[in-house]
């Protein structure tokens, strides 16, 4: 807690009283708040980004030249080539270089061929996540809580500000940048909360058609495998987000 807390004193990070937080967060002046649950897999991650820079500002500063540099599909091509890495696959398909959208789609969904989950067609369903309040928390904390101001502009940065990731099939942060930028210029999407596993983040425009629908659930779904885990397909999530503002991310 200390340590991050401290790390953080440039961007106006504070200790916060769940006793005394009101949902959903918000600033002073109406701005939004990213709530942070301190873990010693956090501070590791930011440790490491002190190690290639100076400062946490410098490192940020240096990651966003990257990321202004990426296109969305840039991002799910390079992380769906790291997912496969590991994956008996012919090297053709697991070679990303210039695919299309559909191609890396492709090549990804290749591990899960002949599964449910590939279906795309459009079922309801009832699923909600749960809140973000006290309980939530109190559930995941391991340290004391963190809130920090967002520029409405810069909320798409917060990845790098509070690195979790390049773990697993957890994308680096950059790529999370990337992506969350693109997402905020489409969907006006705001990052509510961040764990040692979990991103928590809010649409302001949901989907307006199916077929948009179902392009964000299979970038979400590359982003992230585990945004399946609590629906039966790609077509059925993409269901929940054309209805949902609430998107989480979690990864094992």
């Amino acid at each position: 807690m200390e340590d991050i807390l401290a790390l953080l004193k440039p961007y106006s990070c504070t200790r916060a009283v769940i006793e005394q937080l009101t949902f959903p967060l918000s600033g002073p002046d109406g701005t939004g708040q990213l709530l942070i649950l301190p873990s010693d897999n956090i501070l590791e991650m930011m440790e490491e980004a002190l190690e290639e820079e100076a400062s946490l500002a410098l490192f940020v500063e240096n990651q966003l030249e990257q990321v202004h540099r990426l296109t969305k599909l840039d991002a799910l091509r390079n992380i769906v080539s790291a997912y496969l890495t590991y994956v008996d696959l012919p090297p053709e398909v697991k070679r990303m270089d210039d695919k299309s959208f559909d191609e890396v789609y492709a090549a990804y969904t290749r591990v899960w061929e002949g599964n449910a989950l590939l279906d795309e067609k459009r079922t309801g369903g009832s699923y909600a996540y749960p809140e973000i309040n006290a309980d939530w928390i109190e559930a995941r904390m391991e340290d004391g809580v963190l809130l920090m101001p967002m520029k409405a502009e810069e909320r798409y940065q917060v990845p790098l500000i509070v690195p979790m990731g390049g773990y697993n099939e957890c994308p680096l942060p950059v790529y999370q940048a990337a992506l969350f930028k693109h997402w905020q210029e489409e969907f006006e999407m705001v990052p509510l909360a961040v764990t040692q596993d979990t991103w928590v983040v809010r649409a302001g425009r949901l989907p307006a058609t199916d077929n948009e629908a179902l392009q964000l659930a299979k970038e979400h779904f590359m982003f992230c495998q585990y945004v399946l885990e609590s629906f039966d397909s790609v077509g059925q999530y993409a269901s929940y987000l054309k209805n949902n503002e609430i998107w989480h991310f979690w990864w094992d």
